[in-house]
């Protein structure tokens, strides 16, 4: 039983990393408490011209990131003890490539 939980957990952390490989902007929205002001921040900035608004992207840019370091210490403080102690220690499960290169 222990192995099929094993491989179900590899099996979910493998698809979580292919998903954000191919989708850019979900590392911006995981565990964070703002990912949906940071998604209308992205939205917005695609919506700009960058030679003719470089300067309102660069300010956006600030803004996101600034709401990606607050987004994702509001989200910490509310996820559960477990969260919070794992994140401190770190992983212990090796990453595996499902296709080859």
């Amino acid at each position: 039983m222990k192995k099929n939980k094993d491989l179900e957990a590899i099996y979910l952390q493998t698809l979580a990393q292919s998903v954000a490989e191919k989708e850019r902007d979900v590392n911006d929205y995981a565990c964070n408490a703002y990912a949906e002001k940071i998604a209308q921040i992205n939205v917005l900035i695609t919506l700009l011209d960058p030679e003719k608004d470089a300067e309102t992207i660069k300010e956006l840019g600030i803004i996101k990131e600034i709401y990606k370091k607050l987004g994702t210490a509001l989200w910490f403080v509310q996820a559960g003890e477990l969260t919070n102690l794992g994140a401190r220690l770190g992983s212990t499960i090796k990453q595996y490539k499902v296709r080859e290169e």
